[in-house]
């Protein structure tokens, strides 16, 4: 764990981050936004977490991730702990939706974009109670009474 810049462990509960795609160099606007990540999180005595979303393969630049760490490095933007990859959290995620799954709390809907057009993009619930499985692409949505 990377220390606060007084030496001291971070100990408060706020937590920062940055999330960069590696689709080519950090361009100025990412740099400036992750410029004021870092101070709000420093201004918090918090931690400051870079989150490499490196979910588009088809996107990504070989070396990218690389660059843009190391530019960020260069800045002095210096993150703490380890750089997280979207591409390495799968099972993560599959266990957050297995807990959501088992409290009921979220359920599949097939909807398309064009049914959802018709309705100037407010869901109606169609799928909500639906019986059986849905074999077709699907969306899994959040049920009202979790919220």
């Amino acid at each position: 764990m990377r220390m606060a810049s007084s030496g001291q462990p971070h100990s408060s509960r706020y937590i920062g981050r940055f999330a960069p795609s590696p689709s080519g160099p950090l361009h100025f606007g990412s740099l400036v936004t992750a410029l004021g990540s870092f101070l709000d999180a420093r201004s918090q005595n918090g931690q400051w977490l870079v989150r490499m979303e490196d979910l588009d393969p088809p996107r990504e630049q070989a070396g990218a991730a690389d660059d843009i760490l190391n530019c960020l490095d260069a800045h002095q933007l210096h993150w703490d702990g380890e750089v997280f990859y979207q591409s390495q959290r799968h099972s993560a995620y599959e266990q957050c939706l297995d807990l959501l799954k088992s409290k009921n709390w979220i359920y599949a809907c097939d909807c398309s974009r064009q049914a959802l057009q018709l309705t100037q993009g407010i869901y109606q619930g169609w799928c909500r109670n639906r019986q059986g499985h849905i074999t077709s692409p699907y969306a899994l949505r959040i049920t009202l009474k979790s919220l």
